[in-house]
């Protein structure tokens, strides 16, 4: 009795021993003084299995002729397919008819070593973009091993950056054009119409000239009026032009002292600035990359603009400093992203006007002054604006009625 007990006993042991080996028992429990001890088994490989199980990728283990001998359930589920067709399958059956000699190449870079690329699979009328991971398991075993991740989403996402980046280039050519074609109309019609209009004045100019004792009181008014007011159309058709050469403009950047070209700017208005008693201060100007010419007219509109809207009896003041600043300190527009800034304020004693029309005193023929007194356009500053843009900047206007304003330049303090 106490033998065919101890026979049963050696049996279940040896079958215990044998399915540990096998792979097929994790835990096991022996009654040690009437108590069940439990012993888990948690070796290297079945904690491998757990971890591929869990992977968010598909695993397979397939043969060097494709045959698939193992897989994990992700795979299955990128597939859309059961554990059981797709396990004991060959591997090329899913292939896309465009990937097959894409993926020979791998499989027979990946018998010596690994391989990386991306294929199409194909399962009926569904297409699956992959990436493959491949490594040979030679010597131990005669197979190979595959991470595959699925790319539906990344390509998804891919053609739409492509589309946006398409119908973005397309629209930015469409408005490059539309701009182009407008500012060289613009600078056609300004050129064509200044011809009628000097017929226009020197017609009435020696109408005035000759007739002028025979006119009543009245009729000469409405000449003068009349020559006023070409003056005034012929004034706005230069700066239009003006206007249209800056949008146009694509001359040099040269390494220019700022200093020199304010210097240069206030000997050409030497006389006005005499005539109001303006005065010039200046801390100093850096030496940047600029288009020289375009600067000189920023400061020549700039400086204009203070003495034209000064202050009745009180002589302009003007004072220019420039500072540089790192980007984190200004408050600019996202789209400026130069590391270092410098700053450039233009500040005047005259008028001012409401901080609220900041924005529109750089719109096209925008004036806040209804004085008639005060000559204007209303195409001076949007110059200014164009010129900084230009030059990757960005200008501003502080300001406040009867106290002044403040014209504030950021340009990108580049490397000479």
């Amino acid at each position: 009795m106490e033998l065919a007990e101890l026979k049963d006993r050696l049996e279940e042991a040896e079958q215990l021993i044998n399915a540990i080996k096998a792979g097929e028992v994790d835990a096991f429990a022996i009654n040690t003084d009437n108590k069940p001890d439990v012993y888990t088994l948690e070796s290297g490989d079945y904690a491998y299995r757990v971890l591929v199980e869990e992977f968010g990728e598909g695993a397979l283990t397939v043969t060097e002729e494709g045959l698939i001998v193992y897989t994990n359930s992700y795979f299955c589920e990128l597939l859309g397919l059961p554990y059981d067709q797709v396990i004991g399958s060959n591997f090329f059956n899913l292939l896309h008819s465009g990937s097959v000699s894409s993926f020979q190449r791998l499989l027979a870079v990946s018998l010596t070593g690994k391989s990386k690329g991306e294929i199409l699979l194909a399962i009926g009328d569904r297409t699956i973009p992959v990436y493959i991971s491949m490594t040979s398991l030679q010597p131990k075993l005669p197979s190979l091993g595959i991470i595959i991740t699925d790319l539906t989403r990344r390509k998804e996402i891919e053609e739409v950056i492509i589309n946006y980046q398409k119908d973005l280039e397309f629209k930015n050519n469409a408005l490059t054009r539309t701009n182009a074609e407008l500012a060289s109309f613009a600078y056609i019609a300004s050129h064509d119409l200044q011809e009628p209009l000097r017929k226009i004045q020197t017609i009435a100019d020696l109408i005035l000239e000759k007739e002028a004792a025979s006119f009543s009181p009245e009729t000469k008014k409405y000449f003068e009026r009349m020559i006023l007011s070409s003056r005034r159309m012929q004034r706005l058709i230069i700066a239009l032009l003006d206007y249209s050469r800056f949008a146009l403009s694509e001359a040099d950047f040269v390494q220019t002292d700022l200093d020199q070209l304010l210097t240069e700017v206030m000997d050409n208005l030497q006389q006005s600035m005499e005539e109001t008693g303006t005065t010039v201060e200046s801390s100093g100007l850096p030496s940047l990359k600029v288009i020289p010419y375009q600067f000189i007219q920023l400061f020549s509109n700039l400086l204009q603009n203070a003495i034209k809207y000064r202050k009745p009896d009180v002589a302009p003041r003007i004072v220019i400093g420039a500072s540089k600043f790192p980007l984190a300190q200004l408050d600019l527009p996202a789209s400026f992203r130069a590391d270092y800034y410098w700053e450039i304020r233009i500040r005047d004693n005259g008028i001012g006007f409401e901080q609220q029309y900041s924005g529109r005193i750089f719109e096209l023929f925008q004036r806040l002054s209804n004085r008639p007194e005060i000559e204007g356009t209303g195409i001076g500053l949007p110059i200014c604006q164009k010129i900084v843009q230009n030059h990757e900047g960005y200008i501003t206007a502080e300001a406040q009625t009867g106290i002044g304003a403040t014209f504030v330049i950021y340009l990108p303090a580049l490397p000479a």
